[in-house]
């Protein structure tokens, strides 16, 4: 099997994103009320693809027959099922990150759920937003020179199209 730069470039990236939350929720874990289940910010529509990819990879192999098994909830993330993530271990960033502190046009941002009653978070656990999109579009860029499979060269890959993707390779 071909070693791809771009898989040890997001597979460290993932790694980061986990030793954050690590971190974060050993300072702050009281204070975040997103749990299973909860699935309010599950409204995802589109990922870059090396992320619909990586998804792609370990389901089309494992589970994609269960994916057209259950039923999509209207404005929801075609991957929820029964209010949970049935992609949880392979989510894309921006799901790893969702409800915790951000750093975005110049403030610092959460969800209304979480973090309610401090006054403040200490800078080391906001993740600056723009560096973190900037990181994974740059692991995109080199991921689109290594594939070619034509489905994974768009410039976005809608989370349905995705779905339809796994259930027809799988």
């Amino acid at each position: 099997m071909k070693k791809w730069r771009f898989n040890h470039l997001y597979s460290s990236l993932i790694a980061n994103i986990e030793s954050y939350e690590a971190r974060l929720l050993d300072k702050y874990g009281g204070c975040i009320s997103c749990s299973k289940g909860c699935s309010s910010c599950c409204i995802l529509e589109s990922v870059f693809p090396v992320e619909a990819y990586i998804i792609s990879s370990s389901l089309i192999d494992n589970s994609s027959r269960e994916l057209s098994l259950f039923t999509e909830t209207p404005g929801k993330c075609v991957f929820l099922n029964n209010s949970c993530c049935s992609i949880y271990s392979l989510r894309p960033v921006i799901c790893r990150t969702h409800g915790y502190p951000v750093f975005i046009d110049g403030k610092t941002d959460f969800c209304p759920e979480n973090f309610q009653d401090l006054s403040s978070i200490g800078s080391e656990y906001v993740i600056d937003l723009e560096n973190l999109n900037n990181t994974l579009a740059s692991i995109n860029i080199i991921f689109r020179g290594e594939v070619r499979d034509k489905f994974f060269l768009q410039e976005r890959i809608s989370m349905k199209d995705l779905k339809k993707y796994i259930v027809r390779h799988g």
